[in-house]
């Protein structure tokens, strides 16, 4: 069967949430199907849904019975449940169907901060110094200095990232550590903070990514916002931070840009990193710092990462045709 006859299967999921992260995937698929749909190529959309997971041979069959070109993976697991974003991977890879993004291995291990942590630590890729809690009484193993910054390990899209975040005392820590535990019970991760320049590096392609820019953000422009990005700055479409905390797309020919890519570069290699994803860097004193890995990137029409593919010369629809030409590569 060509490829024109077969359909694109592009995976969401389907829960009554108002969480704004959740509500851009919906945009994103809406914007996914109609570069299709330009292209003359029939879409179908498959909703995810908790029981879906106690009946995995009902979504095997499903998936196998539509014979798709490939799924668009557009799935980032439940609000309550990010572990089952890897899981529909695994299930996928395990049916022998191309999708796009990142594997299941890659995706497991940037759903854990902890453990993406410790990997690039081994692999002496520099990361702040921190520590994973499971509770207040964890912080008595504490040997870091402040300020702190105080981060939920199994959440992407800045969930919990707030104005409490980022505290300067032991005891404020404390404090907003037996807060946050409470409301994300799995663990939190507290770095040092890295109060310089942060840096975001888009990449696209296969074995071998290739870096589609870098933008960077200077907070000591911004006095009267945190010196990060909180969930609201980055979703919360009102707010004066989203309005004005805009990352700026920057030239790579310097060398201070060359090594932010290099150490981004090595992160992603580190956890296996494909198709498509971003790396987050950050700057002390001349010294860089990965920050984060995030393998399933927003890529909206207004996205930062797709912000720097224009920068690099791709259309939005370019750019989604290379995701999918690169799911069908590696089948």
């Amino acid at each position: 069967m060509k490829r024109k006859d077969k359909k694109i299967l592009i995976a969401v999921d389907k829960e009554e949430v108002p969480r704004k992260d959740v509500c851009d995937i919906l945009r994103c698929k809406a914007s996914v199907e109609e570069v299709f749909f330009k292209k003359g190529m029939p879409t179908e959309t498959l909703y995810l849904e908790k029981k879906d997971f106690t009946e995995k041979e009902d979504i095997a069959a499903k998936i196998l019975a539509i014979n798709p070109y490939c799924v668009f993976n557009l799935f980032e697991g439940f609000s309550d449940d990010s572990e089952k974003e890897a899981a529909f991977v695994r299930l996928l890879e395990k049916i022998k169907v191309p999708f796009t993004g990142n594997s299941s291995f890659t995706l497991s291990l940037c759903l854990s901060k902890w453990k993406a942590k410790e990997i690039l630590k081994k692999k002496n890729i520099p990361v702040p110094r921190g520590l994973f809690v499971k509770n207040p009484q964890d912080l008595n193993a504490m040997d870091m200095r402040a300020p702190f910054f105080v981060k939920p390990c199994h959440e992407d899209a800045s969930l919990g990232i707030d104005k409490d975040s980022l505290v300067y005392t032991k005891e404020e820590l404390c404090r907003v550590v037996e807060k946050k535990i409470k409301e994300f019970p799995q663990g939190l991760v507290v770095e040092e903070f890295i109060g310089g320049k942060e840096y975001s590096v888009a990449f696209l392609g296969g074995l071998f990514c290739w870096p589609l820019g870098v933008s960077v953000m200077d907070y000591s422009q911004y006095q009267n916002f945190p010196p990060y990005l909180t969930y609201d700055s980055k979703w919360e479409v009102d707010c004066d931070e989203f309005k004005l905390l805009t990352p700026s797309v920057v030239e790579v020919e310097n060398q201070v840009t060359k090594n932010i890519i290099a150490i981004a570069q090595r992160g992603a290699a580190a956890l296996r990193c494909r198709s498509y994803f971003r790396v987050d860097v950050r700057e002390r004193q001349g010294a860089l710092y990965v920050l984060d890995i995030n393998p399933n990137p927003d890529i909206n029409r207004d996205s930062g990462f797709m912000k720097q593919a224009y920068h690099k010369g791709y259309t939005y629809e370019k750019a989604i045709e290379k995701i999918v030409r690169l799911a069908n590569r590696r089948k």
